[in-house]
Parts: C-alpha cells; structure tokens; sequence
C-alpha cells in the first residue's frame, strides 16, 4: 500500500509523548522554583523576626546593666559595667546590620530612627559609668525613672514599627508568591487543556485512519477475492477457448488435411486429379500453421522473446490499428533491450490492456502510447479521447490486474478520467525492484 500508516502513528505517539512531557517537565521547573521562592521569604522572615526579639531584649539588657551598676556598691564597678554595656551596644549594631540587609527600602527609615535614639541612648548612659556613690544613690532612681525608661519605651515602640514594615513587606511577598502560583495554576490548566485537546485530535485522527485502512484492507480483500476468482474463471475461459480452437479449427484442419493426403493415394494414375488434392492439402497445412502461431502469439508472443519489448509492442500495435476503428500512435524512447523478462511482460500486458480496454469500453478514436526508460526506472502512458468514466465508482478487474502487476515490481500505477474526457493511465516501475512494508 503507497500509503504508509507507520510514520503517521510514529509522528502521533511522539506527539503525545511530547505532550505529557512538556507540561511535566514545567510544572516541575515552575514548582522547584515555587518551593525555592517560598523557602527564602519565610527564611528571611525568621531572621527579621529573630533580628527584632534580638533587639528587643538587647534594649531591655541595657537598662539591667543600667540598673545593675547604680545597685552595685563596688567601688571598682564602673568599669565592667561599662564594658558590658558597650558589648552590647556592639550586638545591637550587628543586629540592626542584619536588618538592614533583609528589610525593603521602605523599612530604612525606621530603622535609622532606631539607629539614632540608640545613639542618643548610648551617649546618655555613658557618663553614668563615671558616677560616684553619692551621684548614684542621690541621681540614680531618678535617671532610671525620668531617662532610661522613656528612651527604653521609645526603642521598643520604634523595634515595634521595624517589626510591622518586616511583616507587611513579608505579607507582600506572600502575596506576590500566591499570585505567581495562582498564575502557575492557570497555565498549567492551559497547557493540560491544550494537551487534551491535541491528544484528542491525534487520537481521533489515528482512530479514522485506522478505520479507513480497516475499510480500504476489507474493499483490498474482496477485490483480491474477485480478481482470484475472475482469473480462474478467466483460465476456464481460455481452456475452453483454446480447447474449441484445437477441437474445431485446428482439428477440422488436420481432419482435411487427412483426407485429402488419403486422396493422393487414390488418384496417383490421375495428374490433374492428384496435383488438384496436393494443392489443397498444402493449403490446408499452411491455414493449420497460421492458426496454430496465432494461438500462440494469444498465449505468449514470440516476438517478445525473440526480438525485445520495442518490437512485440509495435506488432502489437500494428495489429490494434489493423483490426481497430481507432488509431495508436506509439513513442518509444530509451534503451528497452536489456530489460529483464518481468519487466518486459508487465509493460506489454499493461499496454495490451489498455488497449483492450479502448477498443471495448472507451470508443477512443486516438491513442496515444508512450513508454520512457531512464537509468532508474520506466514510465508508462497511455491517453485517449475516448468517453471516460467515473475512477472512484468503476474499478474493473482490469484495472486491478494492472495495479497488481506493476505493485509486484514495486512501482505504481495511477489512472485519471473524468467521464466525456478520455482517460489517462500512467505507470511508474523503478528498474530495481523496491519491497514495499
């Protein structure tokens, strides 16, 4: 069959192999990037979030050690406290850097307002270090209430305001990654929709293609039934045919011819008598020989054989023209000598039942027979301008024959008619016989 279903299903598998692939593959990349997204936004929420409670208690730390230093009565205090403190204050500083580094643009102001009254903090307590018992018990409770206090309030209230940017910039971002996943849902429903429906256009392709083919295998089946049994009965035919031939013709021939070399015998004493029988019989052996060569030619022309394709197709037509109404023009062209005997045989059926097939159906007037042989292969024509006829709706067992013979040699047989058109019949045979899957 020239149509080959076995590049259609492999094209359709790829397909969809390729379409469930493809949105797995994306869905995979898309979630890897998803799953990455999510885990450095809540990451990067918990060391704000850290960072701040980190602050927060390093804020409530320094008023201890404040409050520690102006309860120790230890002369030599001042000092350790002091050192404390400003460790601390370095830790704070570190924190606030992390912060910096993790918050938005927009949590820089608070921040640097944190950063300030750190400072101004810092410079406040930093003298009292210095205090003398009597400063500590007469201005101690006093600065703790009045000073350190407030000053701790408003670090905490501003950490606070650090704490509400971290989170609103963290609900942003949330945000932001459930639009991009709401986004990725809705192209992985376009991509699976498009998938199903190029699947179900495959799969309703490969199901009519696979019933066509069903169709054309059971109409193929019954054409090869009908043909086997037209050439049987075709076989029968020409056995009866050439079996009345023998019986009749040539039998009544040979009978003659019998009798009239029996009636040399008698008539030997009479000349004329005799030379008159001795004409007849040569007569009757001649039209005996003529009507055996001719069942012959019918059966296998000799020319063929003898002489080559070019030869047995010009006899061939020479005799159509003879007993024909129509006429056939023939064109030969290219070496035709050293074709093989399968070839040869298929080229000359082919244009003899094309020619029958003018003579008996197409009332063609002109016939027009061209065969070329190339390197590579032979191309047949034949066109008339006969009445034509329907091709879909009228295939006879000839046309079938034909097909056959030129599929066995692995070519290809095309025919083109309309009907009140002529017809045209092209067959194409490569020299080297190709097996077709």
């Amino acid at each position: 069959m020239r149509n080959r279903t076995w590049p259609v299903v492999l094209v359709g598998l790829s397909c969809l192999l390729v379409l469930i692939a493809w949105p797995g593959w994306v869905m995979l990349q898309r979630m890897q990037r998803l799953f990455v997204e999510t885990a450095r936004i809540q990451q990067r929420q918990a060391v704000r979030q850290q960072a701040i409670q980190a602050v927060n208690e390093r804020i409530h730390y320094s008023s201890i050690i404040l409050r520690d230093y102006l309860l120790d009565s230890a002369p030599t205090a001042g000092a350790r406290y002091e050192r404390e403190f400003a460790a601390n204050r370095r830790e704070i500083n570190r924190l606030l850097g992390e912060l910096r580094e993790s918050l938005p643009a927009a949590g820089s102001g608070p921040l640097q307002r944190l950063e300030e009254h750190l400072r101004l903090n810092y410079a406040s307590a930093v003298p009292v270090f210095s205090w003398s018992e009597a400063e500590k018990e007469r201005q101690g409770t006093y600065f703790l209430r009045t000073q350190q206090r407030p000053r701790r309030e408003d670090l905490l209230a501003i950490s606070r305001e650090v704490a509400g940017l971290s989170a609103a910039a963290y609900e942003r971002q949330a945000q932001a990654l459930r639009e991009e996943q709401q986004s990725f849902r809705n192209e992985m429903r376009t991509l699976i929709g498009l998938a199903l429906a190029i699947g179900a256009v495959i799969s309703i392709g490969a199901v009519w293609r696979i019933r066509h083919l069903e169709a054309a295998r059971i109409d193929y089946e019954q054409q090869l039934r009908d043909l086997s049994a037209r050439v049987m009965r075709a076989q029968e035919d020409e056995r009866r045919n050439l079996s009345r031939e023998l019986h009749d013709e040539v039998g009544q021939m040979l009978t003659g011819l019998r009798l009239e070399l029996g009636a040399l015998d008698r008539f030997r004493g009479d000349p004329p008598t005799f030379r008159l029988h001795h004409d007849e019989a040569k007569e009757l052996a001649e039209r005996t020989m003529r009507m055996v060569r001719d069942l012959a030619v019918g059966l296998r022309p000799s020319l063929l054989d003898d002489l080559g394709l070019a030869p047995a197709l010009q006899a061939q037509v020479r005799d159509f023209n003879r007993r024909s109404s129509g006429q056939v023009h023939l064109e030969i062209s290219g070496a035709t000598a050293d074709l093989d005997e399968a070839h040869r045989t298929c080229l000359y059926r082919l244009v003899q039942e094309a020619l029958t097939n003018c003579a008996r159906h197409a009332q063609a007037r002109h016939v027009r027979v061209q065969l070329t042989a190339e390197e590579s292969r032979l191309a047949l024509t034949v066109e008339d301008d006969g009445v034509g006829f329907d091709v879909a709706r009228r295939r006879g067992f000839g046309l079938i024959g034909m097909e056959e013979r030129v599929r066995e040699l692995g070519g290809r047989l095309t025919v083109e008619s309309v009907p009140g058109a002529g017809a045209r019949l092209r067959a194409e045979i490569p020299l080297s016989k190709e097996v077709e899957a």
